[in-house]
C-alpha cells in the first residue's frame, strides 16, 4: 500500500514473481487500503507510513484492533525514529526501510509470516535501545509479580508467535491469550508487547525455548 503508483505497481509485479507469494490487492491511500484488507484478509500487509487520508500509523492501529491476525510491515525512511516507535506501539510487526533491497523485503515478509518480529538492521539498535529507555523510565513496580502463565505468554511473544499460535502452543483459547497480555501490560504499566518483552528480558524472566 503506497501512494507512489510506480513504486506500488513495481513492488506488486516483483512480489508476484515469487511462487510462494500471492498479492491480494493494492491501494494508493489509507482508506482504500483498509477496505481492501478487510475484504481480502491477507496474512501480511505492507503499509507506507506516509500514505494520504489515513497514514500508516492510523491503518496499523485499525488493523491491530479489528484484524489482529494480519501482520503489518511498515515501509518508511531511516530518519523517522519517533514514527517507528509509534508504529510498534500501534501493533506493527516491524519496520523496513524503503531503501532496503528487494531480497531483504522478501526475507522480511517470510519472517513476518512465521510470526517473527524484526526491524531493518540500520534501525534495530536505536529502536531497541529506545524501547529499553522507555521501559526503564516507566519503572514498573518491582513488587509486581507475574504469574507462571504470564511469563510463558511473554516468552512465546519473544519467540515471535501470534496470539493464535500462542493459544495453540499452550492449549488455551486465543481470547485467554489476549486477556493474559492485557493483564501483563496493565500490571507492568506498559503499552505494548515489545515493551513487555524488553522488561522480561532485562529481568531474565523469559523461559528458554524447548
Amino acid at each position: 500500500m503506497d501512494d507512489n503508483r510506480l513504486f506500488r505497481e513495481g513492488l506488486v509485479s516483483m512480489l508476484n514473481d515469487h511462487d510462494d507469494f500471492l498479492v491480494t490487492g493494492s491501494a494508493a491511500n489509507g482508506n482504500v487500503a483498509l477496505a481492501e484488507i478487510e475484504k481480502t484478509k491477507p496474512d501480511i500487509a505492507l503499509i507506507d507510513i506516509g500514505m494520504p487520508e489515513k497514514d500508516g500509523i492510523e491503518v496499523t492501529q485499525a488493523l491491530h484492533n479489528d484484524l489482529p491476525d494480519v501482520k503489518v510491515i511498515i515501509l518508511g525512511m531511516p530518519d523517522l525514529s519517533d514514527e517507528i516507535m509509534t508504529c510498534i506501539e500501534a501493533g506493527a510487526s516491524g519496520y523496513v526501510l524503503k531503501e532496503s533491497s528487494f531480497d531483504h523485503l522478501v526475507e522480511t515478509i517470510r519472517l513476518a509470516y512465521r510470526g517473527e518480529t524484526f526491524c531493518s538492521p540500520k534501525m534495530a539498535a536505536s529502536l531497541f535501545s529506545r524501547v529499553a529507555e522507555l521501559v526503564a523510565n516507566k519503572s514498573p513496580k518491582e513488587s509486581v509479580k507475574l504469574t507462571p502463565r504470564e511469563i510463558e505468554v511473554i516468552s512465546k511473544i519473544a519467540e515471535g508467535l501470534s496470539n493464535k499460535e500462542i493459544a495453540q502452543n499452550l492449549s488455551i483459547e486465543t481470547q485467554t491469550v489476549k486477556n493474559h497480555i492485557h493483564n501483563i501490560l496493565d500490571k507492568l504499566q506498559l503499552h505494548n508487547r515489545l515493551e513487555a518483552v524488553v522488561y522480561a528480558r532485562e529481568r531474565d524472566l523469559l523461559k528458554k525455548k524447548q
